[in-house]
């Protein structure tokens, strides 16, 4: 592997991230940084990774300076906003701020419908859930990759319609 190739670095440390090795994930994309602390992509999924591990002030930050970096302005106000709704109201109205932005934006550009269904998983609304995840579904969004290794889903893999899900999208089960 070649050792200053930052997508592979951040991709080995999303995959420790995906195995939950949360350790081995923060030194990887810890030495990721150190070749370049301004790759948009690695903040990005060392942000997934700190809102898995349920450290969300970390979770804000890094996903800010992705978005930041990276030059997207919509999802930087979406973090931005999503972080004021965290400093008054904690992780769940950081959340729900989230889905409401995503929507709103949904109506005047393309929004990956998949991540809706994440933070509906997170708060715990199984009937969103799903309801979005088909969605992502009928659109073949890019999110649905995760399924699979999403922590958000774990309470949901045995439900029927996650297994429908799964076996549709030509998965294993």
């Amino acid at each position: 592997m070649d050792p200053l190739n930052l997508t592979a670095q951040t991709n080995l440390a999303t995959g420790y991230e995906n195995a939950r090795q949360y350790d081995q994930a923060l030194e990887q994309f810890k030495k990721t940084l150190e070749i370049d602390a301004n790759y948009p992509s690695t903040h990005s999924n060392l942000s997934q990774t700190y809102w898995d591990m349920g450290k969300y002030d970390l979770w804000l930050e890094e996903w800010k300076k992705a978005a930041s970096l990276a030059n997207d302005r919509d999802d930087l106000a979406l973090a931005e906003e999503a972080a004021h709704a965290y400093a008054k109201g904690g992780y769940r109205a950081a959340v729900v701020r989230d889905i409401e932005l995503r929507k709103q934006q949904a109506q005047r550009r393309y929004v990956d419908f998949g991540f809706i269904a994440y933070d509906y998983a997170a708060l715990g609304d199984k009937d969103q859930t799903f309801a979005w995840l088909e969605k992502a579904y009928s659109e073949k969004a890019g999110s649905l990759g995760y399924i699979k290794v999403s922590k958000v889903m774990d309470p949901f893999r045995s439900d029927p319609r996650y297994l429908d899900l799964v076996k549709r999208m030509g998965l294993p089960q």
